[in-house]
């Protein structure tokens, strides 16, 4: 039986500020009707409830919270215990809920024996097919695939995946599944003679461990740019095997200055020669825009995303080459829809429809979560609204791409001035 999730409220979307073109995308809603689906204190099975406060640092919800066309929602929560797991709810257009199913949760025992102690903020599809990076009580990783029941190991760090993915070191936390249920993961890895290479972007196409094939790998030139590549941070994961990556290079001809971070973002197809988009100017780049990427790019049908700093205080959201909304955090960048001066910003998020989100913090010490499909910024959600009889002190959106579905609902965390905090569903009306 599905219950119903009390508490919905109107917030509209505001003026419009800012620049960018999202050609044919679809419009933006006029309003939203923000619905809490889960608070902390609420039951998550019967035997465990969502951490009802901040605890010795703790957070009931801990940010990784994502929703696809099936009108489910992945996230992650911490019990009353203080263990950390992965849950799964359904929703109606009504508000109404389903049961809280749990999914993966710290002290569970995987089908090798080994007992859960840490689980990655992983990556869900639209078919419920789940990608985890986990780690059990001896330490050991293992990558973990599930499609809507149990787990089931992929592969593990030190493994012979195939003659050519050779596994030779961690697993990096950070995996892609896509909708076609390729899986994109990183670790170190050694060659056929046996040679440790660093790191490598690898490819798994249908979870068909049998045909992994290395992507990019550590000491590989960076294309266009007199440097090769470091280290992988983030990527993102499109059907077709397009992807979109960030991470560190160094030039040819040095090692760059100790303690400076010289980046890159590369934007490819599987089997294809990467592009890249952004770079740090000591890199030598000669198409690349120049800047610093910190933070997780995202891949969409209308290109890539990407937060990008000109300077140590400057920022900017780019779609594609193109920089639509600037920030700045010691003077302030453009003004918010509702009239702030913006001065940071979280990871952007594409819609399947083309529109593109982002959560901003302004100099007042707000944070508005904006929404462009190409005439302007406006404002779906900031701090000081209410959600039924709860005023929102906080928010955090973004941090798992697929934040938005097709059919335009969105998912965040909110924070309330009265404590407590929840999932919370974005309905157009």
């Amino acid at each position: 039986m599905l219950g119903l999730a009390v508490g919905a409220s109107l917030t509209g979307c505001g003026g419009s500020g800012g620049t960018g073109q999202f050609p044919d995308s679809s419009p933006v809603p006029n309003a939203y009707r923000f619905v809490p689906l889960l608070t902390s204190g609420e039951a998550l099975t019967q035997r465990a409830a969502v951490l009802a406060r901040v605890s010795e640092g703790q957070l009931p919800f801990l940010g990784p919270v994502s929703v696809n066309d099936l009108r489910h929602v992945a996230f992650h929560a911490a019990d009353q215990e203080g263990h950390n797991g992965v849950y799964r709810i359904g929703y109606e257009t009504s508000g109404a809920t389903s049961t809280v199913q749990l999914l993966l949760k710290e002290g569970d025992v995987l089908a090798d024996g080994s007992v859960v102690e840490e689980i990655s903020p992983g990556s869900v599809n639209n078919l419920d097919a789940c990608a985890l990076v986990v780690r059990d009580t001896e330490g050991k990783q293992s990558l973990q695939c599930s499609h809507g029941e149990g787990f089931q190991k992929l592969l593990t760090p030190y493994e012979d995946v195939t003659s050519q993915v050779r596994l030779y070191g961690d697993l990096h936390p950070e995996v892609s599944i896509s909708d076609s249920s390729d899986i994109m993961f990183c670790s170190h890895y050694r060659d056929a003679e046996g040679l440790c290479k660093g790191q490598g972007l690898f490819f798994i196409p249908h979870k068909e461990t049998s045909q992994a094939h290395l992507v990019l790998s550590r000491e590989e030139l960076l294309p266009g740019t007199r440097a090769y590549i470091k280290g992988f941070g983030i990527f993102d994961l499109g059907d077709g095997g397009d992807y979109v990556v960030h991470g560190s290079a160094a030039p040819l001809d040095g090692e760059s200055a100790e303690g400076s971070q010289l980046t890159y973002l590369l934007q490819g197809r599987v089997g294809e020669a990467p592009e890249t988009l952004f770079a740090h100017p000591a890199l030598g780049a000669k198409n690349a825009i120049p800047g610093t990427v910190m933070m997780a790019p995202r891949l969409g049908a209308r290109g890539i995303a990407a937060v990008v700093q000109s300077s140590l205080s400057q920022t900017a959201l780019y779609l594609n080459k193109t920089a639509v909304l600037e920030a700045d955090f010691e003077a302030g960048g453009v003004l918010s829809p509702r009239g702030s001066r913006i001065i940071s910003m979280l990871p952007p998020v594409f819609a399947p429809g083309g529109q593109l989100y982002v959560q901003v913090f302004t100099e007042d010490d707000g944070m508005e979560l904006l929404v462009s499909h190409g005439q302007g910024f406006s404002t779906v959600l900031a701090t000081g609204d209410r959600i039924g009889a709860k005023t929102v002190s906080a928010l955090l959106f973004g941090v798992l791409p697929e934040s938005v579905n097709s059919h335009g609902e969105l998912v965040s965390v909110a924070y309330f001035a009265d404590q407590t905090s929840s999932i919370v569903l974005g309905i157009p009306v």
